[in-house]
């Protein structure tokens, strides 16, 4: 070492030469990162400092990317942590993996140990598990009961609590946060939907419910997971400090929610039922070599994933509508005026709610809604992981147990689509 200073002091002009082509590398690429969309793979860390710089607003960033990369592309993170991925919003590789490949790319035991409070839920299984609850699903949550109780729900919370709330707030003049009141209003809704028993957690006045407060936590969890390394997050759990300590307690508050209703209907088992999901899931004929202990948790873990799976994604689409409502004030007339037009039942207060089989009738409004969706998906990403090795229709190689991540916001702004 001492032999090579010895060398650069002798020759300056070395040193001199090797600095200026450091420092015009990393011009070049600062300058690149700025013309770019495409992220700049960089040595040691890959491509995490795009991500970092754009956390805020990353799925534009994202979008921006594949679109100038050909909807397809590779993502590089640290090397030493083993964070690489595929992203694509090509419709072509999403057909490939999803439909046409289905079996080559399930969700993967990472994805489902990142997501281990839904237990063995449709959104965690493959292959025979998921085609059997996918059967369960369709069944219960597409028959006549379940959508009457569903539907009759929504219109009787809108007509008691959201309406007279928003009525009052509009009356004093204050201002009103949608997303909490959505958040709110939607929890109470899908708890009523799954148990057939109220929360009542519209009152802004209190704070949100236990329930509410640990399913919050759970996906602030969840959140965290998906962004840092899986070893750290797992070491976290083992040491249970931090988010997944929280993560750990909330689960224990929500698994004694779900299971004292799923005890309370036992003992009302042959009482008329409802058409609520736990009701259907009583009455749903189970494997007969399955355990007392074992149908109760296929239950618990069935209901956790309806409540997960709707509570949120329907208020972020309503929020984004209303959002998009104001943007468009002429969006807005044209809704109004469609709505005015239809039958509806007038409550005290001179508030008005519509049945679900009349909004049918609201072609524009209907429109207005899967444009929202377009735009501003509730789940803005899909993922999977490859099971074996594979060519996707780019030509694109892909091996085994690579995660591949479609970017639903990205396909649906891409004009090629």
């Amino acid at each position: 070492m001492g032999s090579f200073w010895s060398f650069l002091v002798s020759y300056p002009e070395v040193y001199l030469s090797i600095s200026c082509f450091l420092c015009i590398t990393l011009l070049r690429l600062i300058r690149r990162c700025q013309k770019s969309a495409i992220p700049v793979n960089w040595p040691v860390v890959g491509m995490l400092p795009f991500f970092l710089r754009n956390l805020y607003h990353i799925h534009d960033k994202v979008a921006d990317f594949l679109h100038e990369a050909g909807w397809n592309s590779m993502v590089f993170g640290p090397g030493f942590l083993n964070m690489n991925f595929f992203v694509t919003c090509d419709p072509a590789t999403a057909n490939h993996c999803l439909n046409a490949n289905f079996k080559k790319y399930p969700k993967g035991n990472d994805f489902a140990e990142m997501l281990d409070f839904l237990g063995g839920a449709i959104l965690v299984s493959d292959f025979e598990s998921w085609e059997y609850q996918r059967h369960m699903v369709m069944v219960n949550l597409g028959s006549r009961a379940f959508r009457s109780f569903a539907m009759s729900t929504i219109t009787r919370k809108a007509g008691t609590t959201l309406l007279p709330y928003l009525d009052d707030m509009a009356k004093l003049g204050s201002e009103v946060e949608l997303e909490g009141v959505f958040m709110r209003f939607f929890l109470d809704v899908t708890y009523t939907s799954a148990f057939a028993t109220d929360l009542d957690c519209l009152s802004m006045s209190r704070p949100i419910h236990a329930f509410g407060q640990a399913t919050k936590e759970v996906e602030e969890g969840v959140l965290f997971r998906h962004m840092m390394p899986p070893s750290l997050w797992k070491f976290l759990r083992v040491l249970n400090v931090g988010s997944e300590k929280k993560m750990a307690n909330a689960r224990v508050v929500i698994d004694r929610f779900i299971y004292e209703e799923i005890a309370k209907r036992k003992t009302k088992r042959n009482k008329e039922s409802q058409g609520d999901v736990l009701s259907l899931l009583m009455k749903w004929p189970m494997d007969p070599s399955m355990s007392k202990q074992q149908m109760t948790l296929f239950r618990r873990d069935t209901v956790m994933a309806f409540i997960f799976a709707t509570k949120d994604l329907v208020a972020v689409t309503l929020m984004w509508f209303f959002y998009m409502m104001c943007k468009h004030p002429h969006v807005e007339a044209r809704i109004l005026e469609e709505v005015k037009a239809l039958q509806s039942t007038t409550l005290p207060g001179n508030l008005s709610v519509f049945e679900g089989d009349m909004l049918q009738r609201a072609i524009y409004l209907q429109a207005a809604l899967l444009e929202t969706l377009r735009l501003f998906p509730a789940a803005p990403f899909e993922e999977v992981e490859a099971c074996a090795d594979d060519v996707l229709p780019n030509g694109a190689r892909i091996s085994k147990g690579t995660r591949i991540v479609f970017s639903i916001y990205a396909m649906g702004r891409a004009e090629g689509i």
